[in-house]
C-alpha cells in the first residue's frame, strides 16, 4: 500500500550529498569466549561514497566488535520538499541492509507527527514467537524543537538494532532563524553512551529520539517565560510574586502604552506571536506524551517475548519510560500555565485598547458639542447686530 508513496518520493526527493553532512554512530560490545570484555563506540562523519563500505562493515569500517546498535544519521535538505544529504544509491543501500518498512519514507516526508510499528513473526515452529520488529517515528515539524524522523529494524535473536535518521539540525548547529543550537547528534551521542546496559533493547533510539525532543521543548519553553515577563513588565500591571513587595507606580512603558498606538501595537504582535509559539510546543508535548504511550504499548508486547535473562533490562527501560512520561506530563503543564499567563495579558490589552479608545470618543464628542454651541453663539450674533442689508430674503 506504501510502495506507490515510496515510489514517487524517490523520484521527487532532493538526493545531494553534502560534506560533513552524513555521518554514523555504533555501539557495541568485544567479546571474548562469549563473553562481553569491554564497550565498543565510534562516531564520525562519512562520505557519500563510503556508505557501502560502512553498511558492510569492510575497509576502515571492519570491526572485531559485535554492534548493537548501528546508525546512519543524515541532514535533511529543504522544507517543502523532501531532501537528503546523500545519493539515492545510498539510501536505497541502507534500506535494503537495514530493512527499512516501505512506509518509512513516506513517513519522514511528514510535517506532522506520525509514529508507527510493525512487528515480523517467525512461524518455522509450532509457536510463533517475535523476530524482529520495525518502528519508524517523524516527529511534528517546529523548527525551534526539530524536524527529524527515525526509522529501525530490531533482530530480536541477535539483539542488533539498524536506524536511519534523518532531519534538521542533525549535523548543522543553525536554525532557519539563524540562532544557534547544539545538533541532534550531539545530544543522542551523549544519551546513548550513557545507557550501555541497554544497547540490545529495540526501544532505546526511539526513547533518546523523544528525550532529545524533550529536552529542545524544555529550551523552547525557558524562552518564551522570558518573553511572557517581559510582557508583563510592559503591561506593568501585575502586583504578586516579589512584584507585590515593590511599589512600581505608573511607568513611562504604561504612559506610552497609553498615548502611543504604535507601542499598543507593537505589545499586541508579541502577545499573539508568543501565544501562538506557546501554543504550539503545547500541541508538540501533547504528540510526545502520546508517542511515549505507543511505545509502552510496544514494549509491552516485546516483553511477551523477552526471556527471564532480560528482566533487569525491561524493567530498567520501564522506568526510562515512566520519567519520561511524567517529564512530558509536567513540561505541557508549564506550557498551560503559560498558556493561561498570556491569555490574561492579552485581556489586559484588549481593555486597554477599548478605555483608550473610549476616551478618545468622549473627547471627539466633547469637542463637537463645543463646536456646535459655538456656531449657534455665532449665528444668533450674526442675526442681531448685522444691518438688515446683510440678511438675504427671498422675493415673493
Amino acid at each position: 500500500m506504501f510502495e506507490s508513496d515510496r515510489q514517487d518520493l524517490l523520484e521527487s526527493s532532493l538526493w545531494k550529498p553534502l560534506d560533513k553532512r552524513l555521518g554514523y554512530i555504533e555501539a557495541g560490545d568485544y567479546y571474548d569466549a562469549g563473553t562481553a570484555r569491554s564497550p565498543y563506540y565510534k562516531s564520525d562523519y562519512l562520505q557519500d561514497s563510503e556508505v557501502e563500505d560502512w553498511l558492510s562493515q569492510t575497509g576502515r569500517f571492519a570491526t572485531d566488535a559485535q554492534c548493537s546498535l548501528r546508525v546512519l544519521m543524515c541532514e535533511r535538505l529543504n522544507f517543502e520538499r523532501l531532501g537528503f544529504a546523500m545519493s539515492k544509491r545510498s539510501f536505497l543501500s541502507a534500506e535494503t541492509t537495514f530493512s527499512l518498512r516501505p512506509e518509512a519514507l513516506p513517513i519522514l516526508n511528514l510535517h506532522r507527527g506520525q509514529y508507527y510499528s510493525n512487528i515480523m513473526w517467525d512461524g518455522a515452529d509450532d509457536n510463533e514467537s517475535m523476530s524482529s520488529i520495525a518502528v519508524t517515528i517523524k516527529v511534528p515539524q517546529m523548527f525551534q524543537l526539530g524536524n527529524f524522523g527515525l526509522s529501525l529494524t530490531h533482530t530480536l535473536k541477535s539483539g542488533t538494532t539498524m536506524a536511519l535518521v534523518h532531519g534538521w539540525n542533525i549535523w548543522t548547529n543553525t536554525l532557519p532563524n539563524g540562532d544557534r543550537v547544539e545538533p541532534h547528534h550531539s545530544k543522542i551521542e551523549k544519551l546513548i553512551k550513557s545507557t550501555h546496559s541497554l544497547w540490545t533493547h529495540p526501544l532505546l533510539l526511539p526513547l533518546v529520539f523523544l528525550r532529545e525532543h524533550l529536552s529542545r521543548a524544555e529550551m523552547q519553553s525557558s524562552k518564551l517565560y522570558g518573553e511572557v515577563q517581559t510582557i508583563e513588565s510592559n503591561l506593568g500591571i501585575e502586583r504578586t510574586g516579589r512584584l507585590a513587595m515593590i511599589e512600581i507606580g505608573v511607568t513611562d512603558q504604561m504612559k506610552q502604552l497609553l498615548g502611543q498606538e504604535e507601542k499598543r501595537t507593537d505589545l499586541m504582535s508579541k502577545l499573539t506571536s508568543a501565544s501562538t509559539d506557546v501554543s504550539n510546543v503545547t500541541r508538540v508535548l501533547k504528540w510526545d506524551k502520546e508517542c511515549i504511550h505507543f511505545l509502552q504499548q510496544v514494549k509491552g508486547q516485546i516483553d511477551k517475548c523477552h526471556g527471564p535473562s532480560a528482566v533487569a533490562q525491561d524493567s530498567e527501560l520501564s522506568s526510562l519510560i515512566q520519567f519520561m512520561y511524567c517529564h512530558v506530563e509536567s513540561a505541557g503543564n508549564f506550557t498551560y500555565f503559560l498558556h493561561s499567563k498570556l491569555q490574561t495579558q492579552l485581556n489586559v490589552l484588549y481593555n486597554l485598547i477599548a478605555h483608550t479608545n473610549a476616551e478618545i470618543n468622549l473627547r471627539i464628542a466633547s469637542t463637537t458639542g463645543l463646536d456646535s454651541a459655538a456656531m449657534k453663539t455665532l449665528t444668533f450674533v450674526t442675526i442681531a447686530f448685522l444691518p438688515a442689508t446683510f440678511i438675504a430674503y427671498a422675493n415673493v
